[in-house]
């Protein structure tokens, strides 16, 4: 089926319910879903068990799972997970929560829910390990560190590889490539992690999650998918599947990109899209008539 035969393709079907890439809702609970639900669940419990006069620093679920560098080295190692389910203020998890769902829906759709908690996972863990590394180095000093940024920013390193011509909106007002505002935001946290600046620690947490995430979308499923080939010890067949694998996952990222479009133009109209956008979706097309015609040639030989 071509693009041009989805539902929202057809403007006679204006009532119908779109689902863009970057954002919309959906009846079924996603992986997605869950994390929101279960990091507010989190911190409305530290909200009502601290004293207003310390903040939520003085709850005790918050200081048994607050990432601490010294508490770590003395066995407690679970901090490293937890506090990535852990923010200090509202605003903090606002913001962790707003990029979790814009970012983690498509790439949700792309890896499925479980390969996508997996990334967000090991994310957040690499963000924390790279933190506790640079305060014993003396790099930063020791104190203590939390949130889902270090996961959030591995999606946006994932989308920015997966999705080059997707745009994010800075203040909600600006439209930016998403793979400008991954490699700026890059350079910013490489410049203040080493200058020890302002939220250096967390910076540094966001740094390695953004780092994992573009490798991850650049080489992290070939890794994966030779691993697995050596562990199953399945000769040649694996070299004829893998371009075919390949194959199929372009034309997944296509699926996804052009559903992103096609909803902005269903909600917006043609003339919203920008030229880089109506080149990548001509090429999408190219590429889904290109594969139409060798079935078609398959199918007479």
């Amino acid at each position: 089926m071509g693009w041009q035969d989805r539902d929202y393709a057809n403007t006679s079907n204006a009532h119908s319910r779109v689902v863009p890439a970057f954002g919309g809702f959906r009846k079924t609970k996603s992986v997605v879903t869950i994390l929101i639900w279960v990091n507010i669940a989190i911190y409305v419990i530290c909200t009502l068990g601290a004293n207003r006069q310390f903040g939520i620093l003085n709850s005790g679920l918050f200081q048994a799972f607050v990432m601490n560098t010294e508490l770590v080295l003395k066995g407690q190692f679970w901090r490293i997970v937890t506090s990535d389910y852990l923010h200090w203020n509202v605003m903090h998890i606002f913001m962790n929560m707003l990029g979790l769902y814009f970012l983690g829906r498509p790439l949700e759709q792309l890896w499925g829910g479980k390969k996508f908690f997996v990334v967000y996972s090991v994310a957040g863990i690499l963000g924390s390990l790279f933190y506790m590394l640079l305060t014993i180095a003396g790099v930063l000093e020791s104190g203590l560190a939390a949130g889902a940024s270090g996961c959030v920013l591995g999606l946006l390193g994932a989308a920015a590889v997966l999705f080059p011509h997707a745009e994010v909106y800075v203040y909600f007002l600006f439209p930016v490539k998403i793979r400008v505002v991954a490699g700026v935001l890059a350079a910013y946290y490489i410049f203040n992690v080493f200058r020890s600046g302002s939220n250096a620690g967390g910076d540094a947490c966001h740094l390695a999650g953004l780092a994992f995430g573009t490798w991850w979308a650049m080489r992290g499923e070939q890794w994966w998918s030779g691993r697995r080939r050596q562990s199953r010890a399945v000769p040649a067949a694996h070299g004829r599947a893998a371009p075919f694998r390949r194959h199929i996952n372009d034309r997944k990222r296509d699926a996804v990109l052009v559903d992103a479009i096609l909803a902005k133009v269903h909600q917006r109209g043609i003339t919203a899209l920008s030229e880089t956008e109506k080149r990548a979706l001509a090429e999408a097309t190219a590429r889904q008539q290109a594969d139409e015609r060798e079935f078609d040639r398959v199918d007479r030989l």
